[in-house]
């Protein structure tokens, strides 16, 4: 495992991703939570890179600021659908939720049929879950995709127990480059940590920007560095050189 190298506060961009990466993995969403001190190393970080430091996640902004006050950041939210550029800035919105009504209906049956099935409404995104129900894992991932069958405009996305849908043409790759664009990322070294499927469109956009892309875990990654897990992710973050 090639371990990545120190950091710089001057020159450097950090991206994180929340789950899997800076929390463990759980079977409620809901139930996850940093330690005060982590919240508290976060924000040192942040004042230290000059607020460029951006928590990068499938869940929604709104979300990511309840589990991670009063850390103030800049963020995308469902892979980039939501994105605030600077911390305490406004949150933009790419996507009405009115356009996934017709896949809510499609899935309704299904998961009235199956409850050990959950769906989290993101409002621009659904996320079918099934880490309780892993026997439904199949089930799961045909009722998505023949709800989006007909929709072009649609992605499906499989993650770690999870099969997820929102617009096409968004990921966490480009929601990141979108960020680099502006300010205080402009002009910086972007490196990004994260552990699913879907870190890895930001991982190779990282390499592709000269970066540092650092996976977390052991899955199959264009990542030239890693992490083992969210343990080590914090005490890298401790030594980082930020």
């Amino acid at each position: 495992m090639k371990r990545p190298p120190a950091i710089d506060a001057k020159t450097h961009a950090l991206f994180l991703d929340f789950d899997g990466t800076l929390v463990d993995l759980v079977d409620d969403p809901e139930s996850v939570a940093l330690a005060p001190d982590r919240i508290e190393r976060l924000q040192e970080m942040t004042e230290r890179l000059g607020g460029a430091l951006a928590i990068v996640s499938g869940r929604r902004i709104e979300a990511l600021d309840r589990f991670l006050s009063p850390l103030a950041f800049a963020a995308a939210g469902v892979h980039g659908l939501e994105r605030r550029v600077r911390p305490g800035g406004e949150t933009r919105f790419l996507m009405a939720p009115e356009a996934l009504d017709p896949v809510r209906d499609a899935l309704a049956p299904t998961l009235e049929e199956n409850r050990r099935l959950s769906l989290e409404d993101k409002g621009t995104a659904l996320v079918l879950h099934y880490r309780t129900a892993p026997d439904l894992a199949e089930l799961a991932k045909t009722v998505m995709h023949k709800a989006t069958r007909d929709r072009d405009d649609l992605l499906v996305m499989e993650g770690d127990n999870i099969v997820e849908v929102h617009p096409a043409g968004m990921d966490k790759g480009r929601a990141l480059a979108d960020i680099m664009t502006a300010s205080p990322f402009e002009g910086r070294i972007p490196v990004y940590l994260g552990d699913d499927t879907t870190d890895e469109f930001a991982l190779k956009t990282v390499g592709t920007m000269g970066g540092i892309a650092i996976k977390v875990g052991t899955k199959d990654s264009v990542a030239e560095y890693r992490l083992a897990d969210v343990a080590d992710v914090h005490h890298w973050l401790d030594i980082c050189g930020i």
